[in-house]
């Protein structure tokens, strides 16, 4: 039976005399009211910061779930660290990338608004976070992504400034570089139709690779993001 995994909040651990609480509230009704857990249960615990803390449950009351930490590790983190700048599609489909380009190893996740964009956000949404979060739990990870605010391609251009930009455009450029583990990748996905010849030349001035997936291949934005990243992380 697969341990269950919760990123937490570090104030909810008392490290120094090896014990934890989960207070009352959302991570306690899914562990008590869902998932019926109990005392004598087993969890790992996840402080967001490298490091799982397999731990023991010895007490559930009605104020919280308090425990004790048994064991404390650290995983490597996942090499090269990919951000993922994908154009905001149909609800569904962007989540999908979170969700599975978590799942893959994204470091990050810059949602972007280009030229052909339909769909307009100001601010990341709750739900996007808690993708992200279980995605990340159940794919054994022990950082989750970040999702950076919604930004213009010019700007997600300067925004990772410093970075080995790969573009995806269909019909342009060769295969997919090579890559080193210690640099830092940023992944363009664009929306439905492509990016533009504006965005492409924009793109090119600043130094990025224009690619794509194979010849002939014209794939949707939610399978490109996915396929590229995977390709990447190879």
């Amino acid at each position: 039976m697969m341990t269950e995994r919760f990123f937490v909040s570090p104030e909810y651990l008392a490290e120094k005399s090896q014990a934890f609480t989960i207070p009352s509230g959302p991570l306690y009704r899914q562990m008590v009211a869902v998932l019926r857990m109990k005392a004598g249960d087993e969890l790992v615990l996840l402080p967001n910061d490298g490091r799982e803390l397999r731990c023991k449950i010895s007490e559930v009351n009605r104020s919280g779930i308090i425990g004790d930490i048994i064991e404390v590790s650290t995983k490597p983190q996942i090499t090269p660290s990919i951000t993922v700048c994908a154009a905001l599609l149909k609800r569904e489909n962007f989540e999908l990338i979170l969700q599975k380009c978590t799942e893959l190893g994204a470091t990050s996740f810059l949602p972007l608004v280009t030229d052909r964009t339909i769909k307009k956000l100001a601010e990341v949404p709750e739900r996007w976070l808690t993708i992200v979060r279980e995605a990340s739990e159940q794919s054994g990870r022990t950082v989750m992504p970040s999702i950076q605010q919604p930004l213009s391609f010019e700007k997600a251009l300067a925004k990772t400034d410093g970075m080995r930009r790969i573009v995806l455009h269909e019909g342009h450029g060769a295969e997919l570089p090579k890559k080193t583990k210690n640099e830092e990748l940023a992944l363009f996905i664009g929306p439905e139709g492509g990016f533009t010849e504006r965005e492409l030349t924009l793109a090119r001035d600043a130094g990025s690779i224009v690619t794509h997936l194979g010849e002939g291949q014209v794939l949707r934005a939610e399978t490109a993001a996915i396929a590229g990243l995977s390709l990447l992380r190879l």
